[in-house]
């Protein structure tokens, strides 16, 4: 008998259903869970920002998909992004964020190398820091190190997440094989600081076009004292491992009301195209690295007109009916 697939939403107040009178009936995560016939966990928190999705929705939940069971998730997120930080300057921590909440969810754990487990290295003082689900290695010294090996089984890209955190003063290298390829600060610029309180969220680096064979990723704490940094784990597309990937939908931030209010893109549309051209970006990269993400493209369905929306950013039930319909649509061109 064939296990249903399971389907993951994460997100903001729009997958939360916000202002709908029956989220759980009328949101698009549970039109397309009754239409795909897959049972559904919504995640999506009102006012939620894309710092907030590993930080509040992915590691919390224990979210760390496998080759043999994997959900298919949606991720639309970014209108809270947009509307209370701008385009700009932001746009960097936002896709950070974005990149490193779909990695995460489109590499199965036998793709990667986790703190703690066979081929994570510490050297110097540090510990594992499991709150809020991210195991993840803390170094504790100027000079202290983790190091992660992997072994891929073609050319391809190489990832890692370090935690980026807005009260940290701690700064490092980091190094595939013994060359360093950069210095890092942990606090990002601009801090993430969301709404709903996310200050410690995860990171995302890229090595690309490694070649194939057995590989060290080492981070080394460049700063004093205690603080140092933390690293969750690092992966690769090209381990080769055999099975189906999972798939990672990415939303484009939808329409907004022209109101006139001078907040996000309520009077002009340039924020929410600069977010989308990050988004589209972000999932291209990760689709060109071999990874099963696919944007699905709100404004394709939902026009974001008075008979869509309750108000300048809420779709009411026939605006959700507009964004299943988006996600189906790339749903069924990644089966």
């Amino acid at each position: 008998m064939n296990q249903k697939t399971q389907y993951r939403a994460l997100g903001d107040f729009i997958t939360d259903g916000a202002t709908l009178a029956n989220p759980d009936a009328e949101a698009y995560p549970a039109l397309l869970s009754r239409g795909q016939n897959a049972p559904l966990i919504n995640f999506a928190n009102a006012g939620d920002q894309a710092c907030d999705v590993a930080a509040r929705q992915i590691f919390p939940n224990g979210e760390s998909p496998t080759l043999a069971t994997h959900p298919v998730y949606s991720l639309l997120i970014g209108t809270n992004d947009v509307d209370n930080e701008g385009a700009g300057a932001y746009e960097q921590t936002f896709i950070a964020c974005h990149e490193a909440a779909l990695s995460w969810l489109a590499l199965p754990v036998e793709y990667k190398t986790l703190a703690g487990a066979s081929g994570f290295v510490a050297d110097g003082p540090g510990a594992l820091d499991s709150a809020n689900g991210w195991n993840a290695w803390t170094t504790g010294g100027e000079g202290s190190s983790v190091s992660f090996t992997i072994t891929t089984a073609q050319a391809g890209a190489i990832y890692a997440w370090p935690l980026m955190d807005d009260a940290s003063t701690a700064t490092y290298t980091y190094a595939l094989d013994g060359a360093v390829a950069g210095t890092a600060s942990v606090q990002p610029s601009p801090q993430m600081a969301t709404q709903n309180g996310a200050t410690r969220s995860l990171g995302f680096l890229r090595w690309a076009s490694v070649p194939a064979g057995t590989h060290a990723i080492t981070f080394t704490q460049t700063s004093p004292g205690g603080s140092g940094v933390s690293v969750v784990g690092v992966g690769s597309p090209a381990v080769g491992a055999s099975g189906q990937l999972p798939t990672v939908l990415a939303g484009t931030v939808p329409y907004q009301l022209h109101t006139g209010a001078n907040a996000g893109c309520q009077s002009s549309d340039a924020p929410c195209l600069a977010y989308n051209s990050d988004i589209a970006a972000d999932a291209a990269l990760l689709a060109g690295d071999g990874l099963n993400v696919r944007l699905f493209d709100t404004r394709r369905y939902l026009r974001g007109t008075d008979e869509e929306m309750s108000d300048a950013t809420h779709p009411n039930a026939r605006g959700q009916q507009k964004l299943s319909e988006a996600v189906k649509a790339a749903w069924d061109a990644a089966k």
